[in-house]
């Protein structure tokens, strides 16, 4: 701020230079005038450098006004137990089956079938429930035994066997059941099918003949 002062006030004195020698460039008398501009100029130094000493002090006053108020905080809280909790507070809670986010997990699964999504993922579900990943993962992993992604496969997997055993869909391909119902490709489905139900689809298909 205080170059700011300066520069401008210089600005200011040269501009009113160039204009008084426009008129000594045609002939007049500025004797008088530039007596003035010699006055103003002295006053605008002498104030632009009061201005920057008070800034000066100021800003070191503001330093010995913030040190003096945090010293008498170290010393109130020197002698203090410092805890460090960096559990959110979801995670303190016990989780068990009646848990309210696996609840609304499991009714997102069967009610709205968000397993369809082959893009579904813990952050999507995390979103959804207003919680984080990780959180996600905890309460499914408690309670199932198993991980996020073995539990949406489940689910996946039912609507598999379903589909096959609904005469609806008997001339669907095996692999277009399982895209349907949220696998990616032939060989996760194949692979979580078979980790399901000990079965591959084709063999499940078989026994229900």
């Amino acid at each position: 701020m205080g170059n700011y002062l300066i520069n401008h006030n210089l600005f200011v004195i040269i501009c009113l230079a160039y204009y008084l020698y426009g008129w000594s460039f045609f002939g007049l008398d500025i004797s008088s005038t530039m007596s003035v501009l010699a006055l103003c100029a002295t006053f605008v130094m002498h104030w632009t450098a009061y201005i920057g000493i008070y800034k000066y002090k100021l800003a070191k006053n503001k330093d010995a006004i913030y040190h003096f108020l945090h010293q008498d905080s170290a010393v109130s809280y020197s002698n203090l137990e410092i805890i460090e909790d960096h559990s959110p507070q979801e995670y303190k809670e016990s989780i068990t089956a009646d848990n309210l986010y696996f609840q609304k997990l499991e009714l997102l699964c069967k009610d709205q079938h968000i397993y369809t999504d082959s893009t579904l993922n813990r952050e999507k579900v995390a979103e959804k429930l207003g919680i984080s990943a990780g959180y996600v993962s905890q309460i499914v992993n408690t309670i199932t035994g198993d991980n996020f992604a073995h539990y949406i496969n489940q689910y996946r997997v039912e609507a598999v066997k379903e589909m096959i055993s609904n005469p609806e869909y008997e001339n669907y391909t095996l692999l277009t059941i399982g895209l349907e119902s949220g696998f990616t490709s032939k060989t996760t489905f194949y692979n979580a099918f078979k980790k399901v139900t000990g079965q591959t689809p084709n063999e499940y298909k078989n026994t229900i003949k």
